[in-house]
C-alpha cells in the first residue's frame, strides 16, 4: 500500500482510538503531593496558611516528535476558619491544559473544588476532609498542522491543495465530576501521617469526536498515603506512593524525600528536599525542592525504562512545581491548622 495512504488512514483511525486511550492519559504529574488539588478535591483548602497558589509543568517524551506538555494552575483558600475554630471550609479553581502531537491534541479545563474539613479532637491533630469538584473541558486537534496525500501534487507537497478529508469536527465540549476524601493524623510535632481517596470523572461523559456515546471518560480511582518521620530536629523522612486505576489501567508511583532543615524559625524557615520514586513498568523519578518561608520549589526527571524506550532513549521528562502560600510559618505545629507535607 502506497505510504501516503497508510498515513492517511493512520491518521483516521487515531482519532477514532483517542477516546479509548484517554484511560490512561488523565491529567498527572510525578510530584503529585504538589499538586493536590489533581490528585483530591478533599485536599482544597487543607494546607497550612491561608491562600495558596501552585503552578506545575510537565513536559513529557521529548526526544519522540512532539512531546506531551502539561500545565496546571491552581488556586485554593480557607474560609470561615475562625468561626468554625476547628472545621475548615475550603474553595479553590484549578486550570489545565495538555497538548501532545503534530496536531496538539490535548485537553483544556477549569475546575471549581469546594471543601469542608471535620476537626476530630481538641488538640487540632486529627482532621477528616469531604471535597466535591465540577470541571467543564474542552478536547480539540488542528488538523491544519497536519499534512494529507492529496496535498502532493506529484512533484512536491503543496499545502494550498484541499486535504480531501471532512472532519464532522475538531473539538468537543463535556462536564466532569469528581469526588473525595483525606485523612489527617499528628501524633507529635515529627511524626504526621496523611491518606486519601477519590474518584474522578464518576459521570463518564462521553468523549467523541464523531458523536460516539458509548465513548466513555472512565472513572479514574486514586489512593495515595504520604508521612513525616522526623529523624532528629532538622532532617525528615517523607515517604509516599500513589495508586491510579482507570478501566484496565493501573500506575504506582512509589518513593521517599529526605528533607534537611536549615533554618526552623518561624519567619526564616528553610529547607532542602531530595527524594527518588518509582512509577511501575515506565519510570525512574529523581527530585530536587526548596522550600523557603512561603515558598516551595519542586523540579524532578522522569528516566524512562518502558516499551517506549527504544524510542525514548530512556528519556522521560522533566517536571517543575511552584508554591506560594500566604500566611506561612514554618512546619505545623500540634493545635495549628493541618498543613500537609509537600
Amino acid at each position: 500500500m502506497n505510504i501516503k495512504y497508510c498515513k492517511k488512514y493512520l491518521l483516521i483511525l487515531l482519532v477514532l482510538l483517542i477516546p479509548f486511550s484517554l484511560i490512561g492519559q488523565d491529567i498527572h504529574f510525578s510530584q503529585f503531593l504538589n499538586s493536590p488539588l489533581n490528585v483530591n478535591p478533599a485536599q482544597t483548602g487543607f494546607f497550612h496558611g491561608s491562600h495558596r497558589f501552585i503552578l506545575n509543568h510537565r513536559n513529557q517524551w521529548a526526544s519522540v516528535t512532539r512531546p506531551y506538555s502539561t500545565f496546571s494552575g491552581s488556586f485554593d483558600m480557607q474560609l470561615l476558619k475562625r468561626k468554625f475554630k476547628r472545621d475548615i471550609i475550603g474553595i479553590g479553581v484549578v486550570f489545565s491544559s495538555d497538548k501532545a502531537g503534530d496536531a496538539a491534541m490535548g485537553t483544556t479545563q477549569g475546575s471549581l473544588s469546594l471543601s469542608y474539613t471535620k476537626g476530630l479532637n481538641r488538640r487540632n491533630s486529627h482532621f477528616i476532609s469531604f471535597g466535591l469538584q465540577g470541571c467543564a473541558a474542552q478536547h480539540r486537534f488542528d488538523y491544519s498542522q497536519l499534512n494529507f496525500d492529496n496535498q502532493y501534487n506529484g512533484d512536491f507537497y503543496d499545502a494550498s491543495l484541499y486535504t480531501g478529508e471532512n472532519f464532522r469536527k475538531d473539538s468537543y465540549f463535556y462536564l466532569d465530576v469528581s469526588t473525595g476524601m483525606h485523612w489527617f493524623l499528628q501524633i507529635q510535632d515529627q511524626l504526621i501521617f496523611n491518606a486519601g481517596l477519590s474518584a474522578f470523572h464518576i459521570n463518564q461523559p462521553s468523549l467523541s469526536f464523531f458523536d460516539n456515546s458509548k465513548a466513555k471518560l472512565n472513572t479514574r480511582f486514586t489512593f495515595y498515603a504520604n508521612s513525616e518521620i522526623g529523624l532528629n530536629v532538622n532532617t525528615d523522612i517523607l515517604p509516599s506512593f500513589l495508586i491510579m486505576k482507570q478501566a484496565t489501567y493501573t500506575e504506582l508511583c512509589i518513593g521517599a524525600d529526605i528533607r534537611f532543615i536549615n533554618n526552623n524559625s518561624p519567619y526564616f524557615y528553610s529547607a532542602i528536599v531530595v527524594g527518588a520514586f518509582l512509577r511501575n513498568k515506565d519510570a525512574f523519578i529523581l527530585k530536587a525542592g526548596l522550600d523557603q518561608r512561603k515558598w516551595s520549589f519542586g523540579l524532578s526527571y522522569d528516566f524512562n525504562f518502558s516499551d517506549l524506550t527504544p524510542a525514548s532513549k530512556y528519556l522521560g521528562g522533566y517536571e517543575i512545581s511552584i508554591i506560594y502560600i500566604v500566611n506561612r510559618t514554618g512546619k505545623r505545629k500540634v493545635k495549628e491548622i493541618p498543613c500537609p507535607i509537600f
